[in-house]
């Protein structure tokens, strides 16, 4: 069984251009042509999500449905949410039929590889503010008060918040934070073989110490994507 690995593509809801929707959708479904395997998405699939009560974002509709249809050509999709699209639940699996794995970190055993995986944000010991806030943005208060803005003006903030996304088109980032380093060696001493991470959408395939570390990138400038195929690790860059 052949493995992909993708993260961060930050699609914007509607009403806004994204330079990797079209890519994105090409992606999968060439996927789908292929023998069936495993797709895992590290978060960060959409720059907003929220779902009321029989209610989704609008704007997605295209990339919903290909999903979908990659699990209908026998794909299992894996989705670990990221800072961006927490608030997903069962809205989200219904309309795509992947799984959704609401943890920090994932563990699992992939092609004989003990691996890590995750979004990314608030590991280690840097990006304290972030840390800090954290649980509070994740949790059922949070959740709960959000609920109480009408889906409209909810919307509308999302709009203005896609401009976090936009801004990374003009600012490249081209190092992993040496914060998130440091808990990737830490996690080889525990035994790991292989840490996937999103969130700095930076690409990059490190070995440190005893563990490789790989850094997706993102679907906005970069269009990455991990495959692990029979054993052997390979960050490529989809050309369309």
């Amino acid at each position: 069984m052949t493995d992909y690995f993708i993260s961060d593509a930050h699609l914007y809801p509607e009403g806004k251009q994204h330079p990797g929707t079209l890519p994105l959708q090409s992606f999968l479904k060439g996927l789908s042509n292929e023998e069936p395997g495993r797709l895992w998405i590290l978060g960060d699939l959409f720059d907003y999500w929220f779902e009321y009560r029989g209610l989704i974002p609008s704007g997605y509709s295209g990339t919903l449905c290909t999903i979908r249809g990659l699990i209908s050509a026998g794909w299992k999709v894996a989705f670990i949410p990221g800072n961006h699209d927490w608030w997903c639940g069962k809205g989200l699996q219904e309309a795509t039929g992947m799984s959704i794995m609401k943890e920090s970190v994932v563990q699992v055993d992939i092609q004989g590889l003990k691996c890590l995986l995750s979004h990314g944000d608030g590991l280690g010991k840097g990006d304290t503010g972030y840390r800090l806030m954290k649980p509070v943005l994740r949790s059922r208060v949070s959740e709960t008060l959000f609920s109480t803005v009408h889906p409209v003006l909810a919307t509308g903030f999302a709009r203005m918040f896609s401009g976090t996304s936009r801004r990374i088109l003009r600012k490249q980032v081209d190092t992993v934070p040496e914060y998130l380093s440091a808990w990737v060696r830490e996690q080889g001493l525990n035994g790991f073989d292989l840490a996937v991470t999103g969130h700095t959408h930076c690409p990059a395939v490190r070995r440190l110490g005893d563990i490789i570390h790989v850094s997706l990138g993102d679907w906005i400038s970069h269009f990455t994507y991990l495959v692990i195929r029979g054993g052997e690790i390979s960050l490529d860059e989809f050309r369309g």
